[in-house]
């Protein structure tokens, strides 16, 4: 398991979870790199995530922020353990505002109330985590803690012009892929996940 690179200074290792993969993202930024996300399991951080730092030449005391997209266990449950290897690592998460070096913390709610993606302004891309999910994935179909916020988030991407790429946290349904690339790419599965939230 490695992080492979997929725009500009955005890299992802895929972590296993439950016969599928969850995401971890790398963001490489001057004298500041940021995690977003931290896989399942303390067993997660030691036999996928520090390894695949150490491939790249990366300590944990090279890592400044921790960013968590939301509470669920498949994208913090490595928390704990991170910050048992590097108490000086600052987490964002709750909603928590941050903003630095051209990366910021995009609202997401719908798929729960305090659910952020990480928005690189550099290749304007979004990194989602669960905020858009279409039909969901494997056995974990479309979840929304709030369906209204859900539509609200949609309908907000879709007039961001600035967003033209998504990285997703898993290969969601319909689409069976990490991500989109291009405005026309990013509209075509808003649309999609605005239907998945009606039953359509």
């Amino acid at each position: 398991m490695s992080f492979q690179k997929e725009i500009g200074r955005i890299y992802r290792l895929k972590v296993p979870f439950e016969g599928l993969y969850t995401s971890v993202f790398l963001i490489k930024t001057e004298n500041e790199n940021i995690l977003v996300d931290c896989a399942t399991t303390e067993q997660d951080v030691d036999g996928y995530i520090t390894p695949a730092l150490e491939e790249i030449g990366l300590a944990w005391t090279d890592i400044r922020y921790l960013i968590v997209t939301h509470k669920h266990g498949d994208h913090a449950g490595g928390k704990n353990r991170i910050l048992q290897l590097n108490p000086s690592i600052e987490t964002v998460e709750n909603g928590r505002q941050f903003s630095k070096n051209g990366v910021t913390v995009y609202e997401l709610k719908g798929h729960t109330v305090d659910m952020i993606g990480i928005f690189d302004e550099q290749s304007g891309t979004l990194i989602s985590g669960d905020g858009l999910q279409g039909e969901g994935v494997g056995k974990y179909r479309c979840s929304l803690e709030s369906k209204a916020e859900y539509i609200k988030t949609i309908e907000k991407i879709k007039s961001d012009e600035r967003v033209k790429n998504i990285l997703f946290s898993h290969a969601y349904e319909p689409w069976y892929q990490d991500g989109v690339r291009g405005r026309e790419q990013v509209l075509k599965i808003l649309e999609d996940c605005a239907c998945a939230s009606k039953g359509e």
